[in-house]
């Protein structure tokens, strides 16, 4: 029989459940590495726990049909960017909110609040949303091979968001921005703060509250975009100057 081959994605861990060299998978991660991939004892597979840590392990032993690993090595911020970036979005409705968390997941954003703004179609979700919400994410830091789940947050309001990012490169979508430039930043040395509107845009008061708080008007071509796709667009652009 050949040697068992390594899963291609890592499966996830609850860091409460990593103790010494040893850690245990949830019954659903279990069930995967077991029975969709049927690894057998000494198989090897990683693991994250979405606070940085990435595992290299091999199956020790099931217990109660949970899979235990034995930790073979650590190894800390795998397939994280440099610097952090932070997403500033201004509520879209539900099924955008869903699109954009799976897709700038793998992306590398750090942190990605939905803003309440004034222009803002939908509503702060339920837990039961919250939690598919956080499936999506742990699915696409697992997918994309990240150790770190990004932060999901819904903010009231602009003013509420702003408190608490870092400080850093901040950046507005605007139409009647520049493009980015070195005057924005190609050289940055801190975190990354971006700001998109909703549908509709920011309000007039709104721009001004970003304006006063530092954000520069970058634009993103001539075209009309979807919030979901300026928000990836400009995260991208971001994304590439910390590559």
């Amino acid at each position: 029989m050949g040697k068992a081959r390594r899963p291609d994605t890592p499966f996830w861990v609850d860091r409460a459940e990593v103790a010494g060299d040893l850690l245990r998978l949830d019954a659903e991660e279990s069930h995967h590495l077991l029975h969709v991939h049927r690894a057998p004892i000494g198989a090897p597979f990683q693991a994250v726990d979405g606070e940085g840590t990435l595992y290299e392990c091999t199956l020790e032993s099931l217990d109660r049909r949970s899979a235990v690993g034995r930790v073979l090595e650590r190894r800390a911020e795998v397939g994280e960017l440099k610097r952090p970036i932070h997403l500033l979005v201004g509520l879209p409705d539900w099924g955008s909110v869903e699109q954009l968390v799976g897709l700038a997941v793998p992306l590398g954003v750090r942190a990605l609040d939905f803003v309440r703004c004034g222009r803002s179609e939908g509503r702060a979700p339920g837990n039961q949303r919250l939690v598919r919400l956080t499936r999506i994410a742990r699915a696409g830091v697992k997918q994309s091979r990240r150790t770190r789940l990004p932060e999901l947050r819904f903010s009231g309001s602009l003013g509420e968001a702003l408190g608490p990012t870092p400080h850093g490169t901040r950046i507005v979508a605007d139409p009647e921005g520049k493009t980015w430039g070195p005057e924005t930043g190609d050289n940055i040395q801190l975190a990354v703060i971006l700001a998109v509107g909703p549908p509709g845009g920011f309000t007039e008061g709104e721009a001004r509250l970003l304006s006063g708080e530092g954000f520069l008007p970058i634009s993103l071509g001539p075209n009309r975009l979807l919030t979901e796709t300026a928000a990836l667009c400009l995260l991208s652009i971001a994304r590439n100057h910390l590559l």
